[in-house]
C-alpha cells in the first residue's frame, strides 16, 4: 500500500513532465518579438522568428490587423523561403494604408501537419 502511495504521484509527475516537454517542442518555429509601426501614412509589422528544430522552409507569416473595436482591418502574408536550424530571422510586412489598425495577430504556417490539414 505504501509503494502505491508514492508510485502514483511519481507517475503523475513524470507524465506531466513529458506533456510539458512534448508541448514545448511541438512547434519548432516561434515568433520571438513583434511590433506594430506607423510610418509615412502606412502601418506595418516587424519582428523576428526563430527555428529551434531542423532546417525548414518555406514558412508563411500571416498578419491580421484589427481596429480599436477588434474588427478585422486588413491582412498581409509574407514568405520566408528557408529557415536553417537555430537561426533567428527578421521579417517586415509591406506598409499598408490602414489608418485604423491598432492591434494585430501573427500566424505561422510551415506546411501540412501529419494528418493532412
Amino acid at each position: 500500500m505504501r509503494i502505491s502511495k508514492l508510485a502514483i504521484p511519481a507517475l503523475c509527475l513524470a507524465f506531466g513532465g513529458w506533456v510539458f516537454y512534448a508541448l514545448h517542442t511541438a512547434e519548432p518555429v516561434r515568433v520571438m518579438e513583434t511590433s506594430l509601426k506607423h510610418a509615412d501614412g502606412g502601418v506595418f509589422v516587424q519582428g523576428k522568428i526563430q527555428n529551434t528544430g531542423p532546417d525548414t522552409g518555406p514558412v508563411d507569416i500571416e498578419v491580421r490587423y484589427y481596429d480599436g473595436d477588434g474588427h478585422p482591418a486588413g491582412q498581409d502574408k509574407i514568405v520566408v523561403d528557408k529557415l536553417p536550424q537555430g537561426r533567428v530571422t527578421s521579417f517586415r510586412t509591406p506598409a499598408r494604408a490602414i489608418e485604423r489598425a491598432v492591434s494585430f495577430s501573427v500566424y505561422l504556417n510551415h506546411g501540412r501537419n501529419p494528418y493532412g490539414n
